[in-house]
Parts: C-alpha cells; sequence; structure tokens
C-alpha cells in the first residue's frame, strides 16, 4: 500500500493561480483516466491535456497515484452531500425502494464525476481505509433514518456488507459496455433487494405497501445509460 508521503502533493498552492492550475490538472487527470483508464494514463497524458509542461504537474505532483488521490479527494465532499441527501429520504422510501435509491445513488455518483469509475482499479492507499469508513458512516445513517429501531451495531454490520457488495458490482459495471451496464444494475438492485428486505424488514417503519419502485428503477438506468431522469 503506497503510503502517505507517497501520494501527498507535492505543494498546495495558497494563491488563486496555483489553485486555478491544480484544478486544471485535475480536470484533465479525469479526461484523460475515464478515456484511456488508469493504467494506460500517464503524466505527459495529463499535462498535455492541460496545456502546460510535465515540470509544471511535477511542480504539484510527484506521481500519477497522487494525482488520483488528488482527484479522490475532490469528489468527496460532494459524495458525502449526496450520501446525506438520501439519508433525509430514507425514511419515506419502503425497503424496496430504499435498495434501488442506494444504486441509483451510487451510478448517479460515478457517472458524474469523471474517471471515478476507473480508479476503483487502483490500488488501495493508505487514505483508503479512512475513505471507506467515511462512506460507510455514511450508509449507517441512511439505515438508521429508514429503520430507526435497528441497533447501531447491527446497521454498521448491514452497512458493510452493503459497501462490499456495491465495491464488487460497481467494479463488473465499470467494464461492462452500454447494454451491459443497464443489465449490470438490474442484477445490482435484485442483489441489494434480495438482502436487504429480510434484514430490515422488522425494523423498518410501516409503509403502506408500494408497486416495485419503478421510479427508483429507471432514475438507475437513465443514470447507466448517461441520461438524466
Amino acid at each position: 500500500m503506497p503510503s502517505r508521503l507517497a501520494t501527498a502533493p507535492r505543494r498546495v498552492p495558497q494563491q488563486k493561480r496555483g489553485q486555478r492550475r491544480v484544478a486544471a490538472f485535475l480536470d484533465a487527470a479525469a479526461a484523460v483516466i475515464t478515456e484511456k483508464g488508469y493504467a494506460q494514463a500517464t503524466m505527459s497524458a495529463i499535462a498535455e491535456r492541460a496545456r502546460s509542461c510535465i515540470g509544471s504537474l511535477y511542480q504539484f505532483f510527484p506521481n500519477k497515484p497522487a494525482v488520483a488521490e488528488a482527484l479522490r479527494a475532490r469528489y468527496i465532499a460532494d459524495i458525502e452531500q449526496s450520501w446525506a441527501a438520501l439519508g433525509r429520504q430514507a425514511t419515506d422510501l419502503s425497503t424496496e425502494q430504499l435498495a434501488c435509491r442506494l444504486v441509483s445513488l451510487q451510478v448517479q455518483i460515478v457517472t458524474s464525476h469523471p474517471g471515478l469509475l476507473e480508479l476503483l482499479e487502483v490500488p488501495p492507499t493508505a487514505h483508503t481505509p479512512t475513505r471507506r469508513e467515511l462512506i460507510r458512516a455514511r450508509i449507517v445513517i441512511v439505515l438508521l433514518a429508514h429503520a430507526p429501531r435497528i441497533p447501531k451495531i447491527a446497521a454498521a454490520r448491514v452497512a458493510a456488507v452493503v459497501q462490499q457488495i456495491s465495491r464488487g458490482l460497481l467494479r463488473l459495471y465499470a467494464r461492462s459496455d452500454a447494454e451491459g451496464k443497464s443489465a449490470m444494475i438490474e442484477e445490482f438492485e435484485a442483489v441489494l433487494i434480495g438482502y436487504l428486505v429480510p434484514k430490515l424488514r422488522i425494523w423498518a417503519i410501516p409503509r403502506p405497501a408500494q408497486s416495485a419502485a419503478s421510479n427508483d428503477h429507471s432514475t438507475a438506468r437513465n443514470a447507466g445509460d448517461g441520461r438524466t431522469a
């Protein structure tokens, strides 16, 4: 696992001009990684896409893992907000709908943050456990909002399983073509519904019976096709 030092920025700019240069490099990195994949992306290609010299890129980032780490750190605030929004909605959802929203949320996150799917294949860094714990904590909050009677220890256990299932299925989603992505979303929904419904039934707030969460299925599939619902 690369150390924090190995993936740390070489220099953190304090002035707006430097901050704009770093932002341009990260925009370029996201585009290159999306197009070529992480393994094929190079520092030279990132600098070229940013219309800058590679020496300028190296002023801020010592290597490609440091660029990838900065890109993931850039996305984390948006991702946290997305999970917080689902937490506010979870009270009014049936468990089936919640499972579908968990799928659509994660698909929307990876499709709206260029390069994020490809970064799933990047070897873990010293920051990875902290980031995973943060997302797991957000999933716990969502579960507690939906099923407030669930013990926190049980919510943490279910959240850990949901997170692992999600990572595996998102990797399959990333490797699929457009048609395969749509099919993978259906598999994703089926797995989470099958897992969460029996797990949360005894703790969830009773809700009127609802149809099979068609809106959530449509939202997730549209996100997978690159369309906005």
